[in-house]
C-alpha cells in the first residue's frame, strides 16, 4: 500500500452530504466531483454520503453513513478503505454529521488512519472562539490529516490561532463556482419569474433559507430607499432549509412575508420556492443587479452563494462577515455591519445611484472571479488529492482484536526476558540500553530497581522453563539489597543515583523513587509466590519506611506509596492519609470538563486513579472508589479509550491507546497536533488502571480496556508499530513522532512486564 501514485490515477472518496439532499455542502460536493471529473481525469471520485431521511443516491454514492448511527462512521471507514481509495476528502460542517457538535466523524477519521488511509479535511466553518467541545472536535479530526484546506486568507489564520491544525498543513484553495453564462434547462416556474421581472432594476438573494440569512434585513433596507428607486424588485430564490423546516416547519418563510407585508412592498419583493439548480442560478445571476447576502453571524467563513455572485460579476452589498470581508476586498461590493438596515439601505443606495460605482464594484467582481472557476480551482484540489494518495501508509496492525461481542483479545508472545537477563547485574539493573546494548556507564537508580522487583515479584510463579535462564530470585535479591542500602530512615527518604561501581551519587531525599521503594516492597512483602525470606525482608523495610510517605509532597510519589501501603495486612495510618491526599487533590482541582487530580496530564498519568481506587476500595469507602472511577474513565475518553456509549468532549474513542506525550496536556489548553513521545510508563499505567478497576467492578469494560492498552506495545497505537522487541524481550523507549526510538532502556522494558504480569495476574490474558 504505501508509496506512490500509480499511473492510472486515484480515486478519491469525499465525505459529505450529497444531492438529492438539499445543503450548501452537498451542492459544493457535487460541483467537486463534477469539476475533478472534467479537469482532472485522472482522480476519479466516488462519494460516501451523510444521510438522515433514506434518500436514493446516484450511483456515485458508494457508501452510506446514517448521520445519527454512531456506528456507522467506524464501519463507513472500513468500507471506503477496503475500495482501494487512494485518499479521503472530508467536508466538514459541524451540523451534518452525529454526535455533540459533529464528533462522531472523528471515529471515521481515527479508523481511516489506523487503516493507514491518508485523508484531507475541508472547513466550511472555522470559528474564531469555538467552545471547548467545537475545537476539540476540530482538532481531533485535523490532527492525522494530510493537509486541511480553507477557503480564504481569513480562515487559514483563524484554524491557526485556535490551534485546529499547524500552519504548515494548512492551504488556500477557493471556493469554487460555475463561469458566468453556464447552460442548462431551467424549469418553466423560474424563467416566468425572470420575465415577469423585465425591466426591473434586481437584487437577489438565493440559496437555502434561515433564519442565519438575514433577510430580514435587506427587506428593511429595500423598504428605505423604495421611494428613491422605485424600479428596484428584491428576489428571494430559494426553499428553506431542511433542517429548519424538520424542526419548525416554515416559520421563518412565514416570518419574511409579513415582513414585506409590514412594509408594504409586497410588489416588491419575490419569493421563488424552489431550490435552485446551477442553470438556474446562472439565470438569476445574469439578471441581478446588486447581489445581497445581509447574514447575521461575522463568524460566517464560507458562502457558495457568495463565491456564485462574485464569479458571475454581480456587484454585492454584504454584512461583515469574514468570507464577505476577504471577497470583496478587492472592490466587489460593500459590507456593512449586521443586522443594521440603515447602513444596508445606505450601502444600496450608493450603488443604485452611481453608474461609476457601480460599474467599478462589477469590474472588481469579474477580476477576482476569474479565479474561482471551477476548472481553476478543480486542478488545484487534484493536486493536493494526489500528493495525499502518494503518503498512503500500512494499516495498523490487528495487536488488538475483537470477539463476537465486541470485547478486545490480544495475542501475548512467550515470555523473554533475555533483555531484562542482559541489563540485571550483580548491582542492579542498568538504566539505560543503546538498542539492545546495555549502557553500563548509566549507573543504576531506585526507580529502576523497585520496578524489576515488582516484576520479580510478579515472575516467582512461572514455570523455571519459561524464564529462559532469568532467576527473578537473584533479581529480588539483588534489588531488596540496593533498596536497603539506599533508604535513610532518619531522613525519611532515600538515595537514588547508584553508579556501576557501586557509589552513591546523591544524598538521601524524598521523591517519586521513594514513593516507587514503597510501592515494590508493598508487592514483594504480599507476593503469593515470593519465598519467605524476601517476603520478610521487604515487609521489615516496609515497616521502617512508611512514615516516608509524610514527607511526601507531590500526588504521583503519594499515589506510587499508596500501592504499595494497600498490600499491607492491616490498615496503617499512611493508608488512610494517603488515600485523603489524593482525594483532596482531586476535589481541589476537578471541574465537569476536567475531574483530575492536576491542571494539566503529565506522566505516569493512570497511576492516580489507580491508587486512589485501590485505597478506596481497601478502606471500604464507596465514595472514594466512586471519585475514582470517575477520574479514570475520563482519564480513558482522553486517550483513546473513553466509553462509546455516554461520550463527552474529547471522549469519542480511538479504539487505540494513543497517549499524552512528554510534552503535557494542560487544563483549558488546546492540544497540538504532536504532543511528544509517548512513554511505556503511561501504557503500563493504564493497563494496572483498568485492571484494578475490572477486579473492583467486575465490568467487562475495564478488561477490555486493559486488552486494548496492552496492544500498544505490540503494535495497536498511532502508529502501527510495536513498542515490544520479540527478537530481544525488550522494551522499545517511546513512540516518537514517526518511528518508534529503537533503545530499550530498563524502565521501557519494565513496564511492558509489568503491563503483561497485571493481565496475567487477572487472567485476562
Amino acid at each position: 500500500m504505501a508509496g506512490t501514485v500509480s499511473n492510472i490515477g486515484i480515486t478519491l472518496a469525499i465525505v459529505s452530504t450529497y444531492p438529492p439532499r438539499r445543503c450548501g455542502i452537498a451542492t459544493y460536493s457535487r460541483d467537486l466531483a463534477v469539476a475533478l471529473n472534467d479537469a482532472a481525469p485522472d482522480v476519479r471520485v466516488e462519494v460516501c454520503a451523510l444521510d438522515r431521511d433514506g434518500l436514493a443516491y446516484p450511483a456515485t454514492v458508494r457508501t452510506v453513513i446514517r448521520q445519527d448511527e454512531r456506528s456507522d462512521y467506524r464501519r463507513a471507514a472500513q468500507r471506503v478503505a477496503a475500495s482501494g481509495v487512494g485518499a479521503v476528502v472530508v467536508q466538514h460542517e459541524f451540523g451534518i454529521f452525529g454526535g455533540p457538535d459533529g464528533a462522531w466523524i472523528t471515529d471515521f477519521a481515527a479508523e481511516l488512519h489506523r487503516l493507514g488511509v491518508p485523508y484531507l479535511v475541508t472547513l466550511h466553518t472555522v470559528l474564531s472562539e469555538p467552545s471547548s467541545s467545537q475545537a476539540d472536535t476540530l482538532y481531533r479530526l485535523c490532527r492525522d490529516a494530510a493537509a486541511v484546506t480553507v477557503f480564504t486568507g481569513t480562515a487559514r489564520r483563524l484554524a491557526v490561532d485556535t490551534g485546529i491544525a499547524p500552519a504548515d498543513r494548512i492551504v488556500h484553495v477557493p471556493h469554487g463556482a460555475p463561469p458566468p453564462g453556464s447552460g442548462g434547462e431551467i424549469r418553466p416556474e423560474v424563467a416566468a419569474t425572470l420575465d415577469r421581472l423585465a425591466g426591473r432594476r434586481l437584487l437577489s438573494t438565493f440559496g437555502l433559507l434561515s433564519p442565519s440569512k438575514g433577510l430580514e434585513t435587506a427587506i428593511a433596507a429595500l423598504g428605505r430607499i423604495a421611494e428613491q428607486h422605485p424600479d428596484v424588485t428584491y428576489l428571494i430564490a430559494g426553499s428553506t432549509h431542511p433542517e429548519i423546516v424538520r424542526q419548525e416547519g416554515e416559520h421563518y418563510r412565514d416570518k419574511l412575508v409579513l415582513a414585506v407585508k409590514g412594509a408594504k412592498l409586497e410588489d416588491r419583493v419575490v419569493f421563488l420556492d424552489l431550490f435552485l439548480t446551477d442553470a438556474e442560478i446562472s439565470a438569476v445571476l445574469a439578471r441581478t443587479e446588486i447581489f445581497c447576502t445581509p447574514y447575521r453571524s461575522r463568524e460566517q467563513i464560507s458562502s457558495g452563494a457568495l463565491t456564485f455572485a462574485v464569479a458571475a460579476g454581480c456587484p454585492v452589498v454584504s454584512t461583515s462577515y469574514f468570507y464577505a470581508e476577504d471577497m470583496l476586498a478587492g472592490g466587489a461590493g460593500i459590507t456593512v455591519p449586521p443586522e443594521d438596515p440603515e447602513a444596508y439601505a445606505e450601502a444600496l443606495h450608493t450603488l443604485l445611484s452611481d453608474p461609476d460605482r457601480m460599474e467599478r464594484a462589477r469590474e472588481a467582481a469579474r477580476t477576482r472571479g476569474a479565479g474561482l472557476h471551477w476548472t481553476a480551482v478543480a486542478r488545484r484540489f487534484a493536486g493536493i488529492a494526489r500528493a495525499t494518495a502518494a503518503r498512503r501508509t500500512r494499516p495498523v496492525p490487528d495487536a488488538v482484536a475483537t470477539d463476537a461481542a465486541g470485547m478486545a483479545r490480544v495475542d501475548v508472545p512467550k515470555l523473554k526476558p533475555t533483555h531484562l537477563n542482559r541489563i540485571t547485574d550483580s548491582g542492579g539493573i542498568v538504566q539505560f540500553s543503546d538498542r539492545a546494548k546495555p549502557d553500563l556507564g548509566s549507573g543504576y537508580c531506585v526507580d529502576d530497581v523497585s520496578r524489576l522487583a515488582i516484576v520479580a515479584a510478579g515472575l516467582c510463579d512461572v514455570p523455571v522453563r519459561e524464564l529462559k535462564g532469568a532467576d527473578p530470585h537473584d533479581w529480588l535479591d539483588t534489588s531488596l539489597g540496593f533498596l536497603e542500602a539506599g533508604y535513610d530512615a532518619s531522613a525519611l527518604g532515600s538515595r537514588n543515583m547508584r553508579d556501576a561501581t557501586g557509589v552513591w551519587l546523591d544524598e538521601p531525599h524524598t521523591g517519586d523513587h521513594v514513593g516507587r521503594l514503597l510501592w515494590s516492597l508493598g508487592a514483594v512483602a504480599a507476593g503469593d509466590s515470593v519465598p519467605d525470606k524476601y517476603r520478610e525482608r521487604a515487609a521489615v523495610l516496609l515497616e521502617q519506611a512508611s512514615p516516608a510517605l509524610r514527607a511526601m509532597t507531590t500526588v504521583r510519589s503519594t499515589a506510587y506509596a499508596l500501592l504499595g501501603l494497600v498490600r499491607v495486612p492491616e490498615p496503617t495510618p499512611e493508608l488512610a492519609l494517603g488515600v485523603a491526599r489524593l482525594q483532596a487533590a482531586l476535589r481541589a482541582t476537578a471541574t465537569d470538563d476536567w475531574p483530575w487530580f492536576e491542571n494539566e496530564l503529565t506522566y505516569d498519568n493512570a497511576r492516580l486513579p489507580q491508587a486512589l481506587l485501590a485505597g478506596g476500595e481497601r478502606a471500604g469507602d464507596g465514595a472514594v472508589v466512586q471519585d475514582a472511577l470517575r477520574a479514570l474513565d475520563w482519564y480513558l475518553g482522553q486517550v483513546g479509550l473513553g466509553e462509546s456509549g455516554s461520550p463527552g468532549p474529547g471522549e469519542e474513542p480511538e479504539g487505540y491507546l494513543a497517549l499524552i506525550g512528554n510534552l503535557w496536556r494542560r487544563k483549558g489548553a488546546l492540544p497540538p497536533r504532536y504532543e511528544g513521545d509517548e512513554q511505556p510508563i503511561d501504557a503500563a499505567a493504564v493497563v494496572e488502571a483498568c485492571v484494578e478497576a475490572w477486579r473492583v467492578t467486575g465490568r467487562e469494560f475495564y478488561a477490555d480496556r486493559a486488552r486494548r492498552a496492552f496492544g500498544w506495545f505490540l503494535g495497536a497505537n498511532r502508529l502501527g508499530l510495536p513498542l515490544y522487541d520479540a527478537s530481544s524481550g525488550g522494551g522499545r523507549d517511546g513512540l516518537r513522532e514517526s518511528d518508534a526510538n529503537p533503545n530499550q532502556g530498563a524502565e521501557s522494558t519494565l513496564a511492558y512486564y509489568q503491563a503483561l504480569l497485571a493481565l496475567r495476574s487477572a487472567d485476562l490474558v
